[in-house]
């Protein structure tokens, strides 16, 4: 049964799937794709990314991006840094966006109302 059609036909709707998941989409198709990217590999891995933080390069290395490439770059699949104030920064945090779990362990003394900062998939539980 090694030569099964259904082996092969699963094999090959793998295969496109994985294709498609993992470059089609997010090189091509991603809202995020439109970003010019600060590595080549930005759009399907974030592991560039993370060998520069690793090697206590990441401040520099986005600087250099921005240089070359403008005030949005996109890091990763889901990563982007922002280098401007007016359309960028202001949009981002005054937007309603998502902010990722680590925000308000960062940010969360500085007195914004947390309220405002709408954490991925959670509901916010205020004690009083």
């Amino acid at each position: 049964m090694a030569g099964s059609p259904i082996v092969a036909i699963s094999a090959i709707v793998l295969t496109i799937t994985l294709l498609y998941k993992c470059i089609v989409y997010p090189v091509f198709l991603s809202p995020l794709s439109k970003i010019p990217n600060a590595h080549w590999t930005a759009p399907i891995s974030p592991a560039w990314m993370l060998w520069k933080r690793f090697r206590s390069q990441n401040n520099r290395t986005i600087q250099a991006a921005h240089e070359r490439l403008g005030p949005i770059v996109r890091l990763s699949p889901s990563e982007i840094s922002i280098n401007c104030v007016e359309g960028g920064i202001k949009t981002v945090y005054t937007g309603g966006f998502e902010k990722h779990e680590w925000y308000p362990r960062v940010f969360g003394s500085l007195g914004a109302d947390k309220g405002l900062h709408p954490i991925k998939d959670r509901q916010h539980v205020h004690h009083d």
